[in-house]
């Protein structure tokens, strides 16, 4: 049996993400997951201040669409006021066309 040689992906040069100087300027969101004891699935969203490290908001459902996300950031800021730069990875909730609304 011969062995098959692996596959190297194309290695791209990353571009360097620019650090905040002052609170409200870049706001990260992403989600954790969890199950519950029932076996029903809990989805966390986490909505977090790059400067200060701060947690701006934590929404917790079972289930959060963009429309949900959306609602979460307007929420969060009116209390905060808007950030200039929101960051994501690319998934679903992310990628909505209620969240390119919102920005």
């Amino acid at each position: 049996m011969r062995r098959r040689r692996k596959r190297h992906g194309v290695m791209i040069e990353r571009e360097q993400l620019a650090l905040p100087n002052a609170p409200n300027e870049v706001w990260s969101i992403d989600f954790v997951m969890d199950t519950l004891a029932n076996g029903r699935r809990l989805k966390c969203l986490t909505i977090a201040d790059d400067f200060t490290k701060e947690a701006v908001d934590i929404v917790v459902d079972h289930g959060i669409s963009g429309l949900y996300v959306a609602r979460a950031l307007d929420r969060a800021a009116r209390f905060r006021g808007y950030p200039k730069a929101v960051r994501t990875d690319q998934g679903p909730e992310f990628t909505s066309r209620a969240l390119d609304q919102w920005a």
